[in-house]
């Protein structure tokens, strides 16, 4: 974005609206966060992905850690300074996608209000809490509500 102003400084900031590859922080690499990472790392998206215990990150595929497609980043997805060190400033995508509900809430709020990240997502199994979430400007999806849904459509199928 180009700013003109009294002087003659340029500032440039990046298109968070362009098409292609983007940069998505994600909180929480237990099966969900490791398979989310990986297919998007193969479409060529830049991955940082938090969490707070090392062996998490022996779920992703070395390859794409080595090409440095995903950068594991141990720290809490819940606190300022880890954030930062998962590039979140730069991010256009960030998911909560650890297996507790309020905590992937207050991580998506933090990256959504603090943060300013553009699209926000979060893996919320309580389905009764679903509507509060995407109320909070937030995508909330109800892997129950996803689960039970297929169940059924495979059952009247």
């Amino acid at each position: 974005m180009f700013t003109p102003d009294s002087g003659a400084s340029v500032i440039f900031e990046p298109d968070k609206t362009a098409a292609g590859p983007k940069h998505t922080v994600i909180m929480g690499c237990e099966s969900l966060g490791a398979a989310v990472s990986t297919a998007l790392a193969e479409r060529g998206h830049k991955i940082h992905i938090v969490d707070t215990r090392r062996e998490s990150f022996d779920r992703l595929p070395v390859s794409v850690i080595q090409d440095g497609h995903i950068v594991p980043v141990l720290g809490n997805g819940t606190i300022a300074g880890d954030l930062v060190k998962a590039s979140i400033r730069d991010a256009d995508v960030f998911m909560a996608l650890s297996d507790i509900d309020t905590i992937n809430a207050l991580a998506g709020q933090i990256a959504k209000h603090i943060h300013k990240v553009p699209r926000v997502i979060c893996r919320i199994d309580d389905p009764s809490r679903q509507e509060m979430y995407n109320d909070l400007d937030m995508v909330a999806i109800s892997s129950t509500n996803f689960v039970t849904q297929t169940i059924i459509d495979e059952a009247v199928s």
